[in-house]
């Protein structure tokens, strides 16, 4: 009887608070994209690096796709949904916020076809308290957290550090070594940490 209440109450929170993870992987399965409405609310949203993106993340914008008009492709002006793009196109994010941190509230999938039959991408509404747009919005619609990433247009600084960064980085700490800016001591460090990156062993 105990498990039956048990499984009835993860059941029925699960269905209430529809806190369901998903991973990379995940969101470009049919079989598990299919299972998820348009618009439904995430927990969280594992990228194909390990990182965990969810509500409280912080989040930096990155420079604009398009350097030329200053125009974000995946940042929008406000809290914006697929369905609204198709009534009405929101406004891009226009003009230099590289640098600027938002933190995420909340994150939705919607499917990328108007067909369950498709994969699914993340959307993340984020906001900034000290940081408007030139339109005065405060908050911001991230419509593909992935291709956003990929595109340099969101920095993620929880990421992991890639082979190419721990190499560049190791490097730097020799110059610096070699300079008297960094001791032995500290270069020593440095290198045990980047090491296991740079031989593949973590």
């Amino acid at each position: 009887m105990k498990k039956i209440i048990v499984i009835s109450i993860l059941l029925i929170s699960n269905v209430v608070f529809g806190q369901r993870s998903l991973t990379s992987s995940e969101a470009k399965d049919l079989t598990i994209a299919r299972t998820f409405k348009g618009g439904e609310k995430i927990s969280e949203f594992i990228l194909a690096d390990g990182t965990v993106i969810k509500s409280g993340t912080e989040l930096i914008t990155g420079k604009p796709r398009n350097p030329l008009s200053l125009n974000y492709d995946h940042v929008r002006v406000g809290y914006v949904t697929l369905v609204s793009e198709l009534v009405s196109p929101s406004v891009p994010l226009q003009g230099n916020y590289e640098g600027n941190s938002v933190i995420v509230e909340q994150l939705k999938v919607y499917h990328r076809k108007t067909t369950k039959e498709s994969e699914l991408q993340i959307y993340v509404f984020a906001f900034n308290d000290s940081q408007t747009s030139l339109t005065g919005d405060k908050y911001r619609t991230i419509t593909d957290l992935e291709y956003a990433i990929s595109g340099g247009e969101i920095v993620n600084p929880n990421a992991a550090m890639t082979r190419e960064q721990a190499i560049a980085k190791l490097k730097e700490s020799k110059d610096l070594l070699d300079l008297g800016l960094l001791t032995q001591d500290g270069y020593d460090k440095i290198k045990a940490e980047l090491t296991p990156i740079i031989m593949g062993s973590k």
